[in-house]
């Protein structure tokens, strides 16, 4: 198996040239995989549509798989009703929805901030798309934390992020309410990436809710000035989904967000995730 990667954009991003995520691999194939993630971020593998047990099995090369949290609801007995499975879906089957997160756009994030060991890959598969939007953006956040001041990088040492979502609301959560019902977990604003020992910013507008030892004028203050400068369109690559597309994200050093799409057409991706370590300043 000969296996090229060809960039997708000056900001992250790479597409594997002759993988099929299908096959069973070898350690070399597996070690260039790895290698070629931690470089280019995000990678992308067209062209193969994949049952479940596939896609599942593709995952393992990038670590334990994750379980769906705990809020989003079960699913009839099926290939899908796997717990280490995620049905990204609007649609609806007798009159409920099938799967999770299923309208609208949303805002730039890490999967899996708010908890204490945050996942450190997200894979999702195409399987059905509607005609326009639903694109998927992603930042790069080594690029974000190379590209501040040092005067805002010296802030950053030594501060937590507080990080909190709530599965059942779309809103941003207030930070100076009681989050005691909320899923929340304060880390390093800036971690440095086991693997390859770089720096990068982990804040993000959807989940990243306070500075801890700021109060609120000052938190904020910084908040909104870290997520313009780590959302400026140089270091963020759109992805528009085609039907078999496999994409597979380190949730460590990258953000992504979701563009909206006509809510009368029918999307189905199926997501699965790698359990990942405590993040470390």
């Amino acid at each position: 198996m000969k296996v090229s990667i060809r960039p997708l954009s000056d900001a992250l991003g790479g597409e594997v040239i002759g993988l099929d995520p299908r096959e069973p691999l070898d350690a070399a194939a597996v070690g260039t995989l790895l290698a070629a993630w931690h470089e280019h971020l995000v990678l992308l593998i067209r062209g193969h549509e994949m049952t479940t047990d596939q896609q599942l099995a593709f995952a393992t090369h990038f670590g334990t798989l994750a379980e769906r949290p705990k809020p989003l609801e079960e699913r009839p007995e099926g290939p899908d009703s796997d717990p280490r499975v995620i049905l990204i879906s609007n649609i609806k089957e007798n009159g409920r929805h099938i799967g999770s997160l299923p309208y609208g756009d949303m805002w730039f994030h890490h999967d899996t901030a708010q908890i204490a060991e945050p996942h450190r890959a997200t894979m999702l598969h195409a399987l059905e798309l509607p005609s326009t939007g639903g694109n998927t953006l992603f930042a790069n956040m080594y690029l974000a934390y190379d590209g501040l001041p040092e005067k805002i990088k010296m802030r950053l040492d030594c501060v937590l992020a507080l990080q909190a979502f709530d599965y059942t609301q779309t809103a941003k959560v207030d930070p100076w309410q009681d989050l005691s019902g909320i899923q929340h977990h304060a880390h390093p604003a800036a971690i440095t990436h086991p693997a390859t020992g770089r720096k990068a910013l982990y804040v993000n507008r959807l989940m990243t809710v306070r500075l801890e030892g700021m109060d609120r004028t000052e938190s904020d203050d910084l908040l909104e000035i870290l997520f313009e400068h780590a959302e400026r369109p140089e270091i963020v690559y759109e992805h528009v989904w085609q039907k078999g597309d496999l994409l597979i994200w380190d949730n460590r050093c990258s953000t992504h967000a979701r563009t909206d799409y006509p809510p009368a057409e029918r999307r189905l991706l199926r997501r699965v995730s790698v359990l990942g370590e405590r993040p470390q300043a």
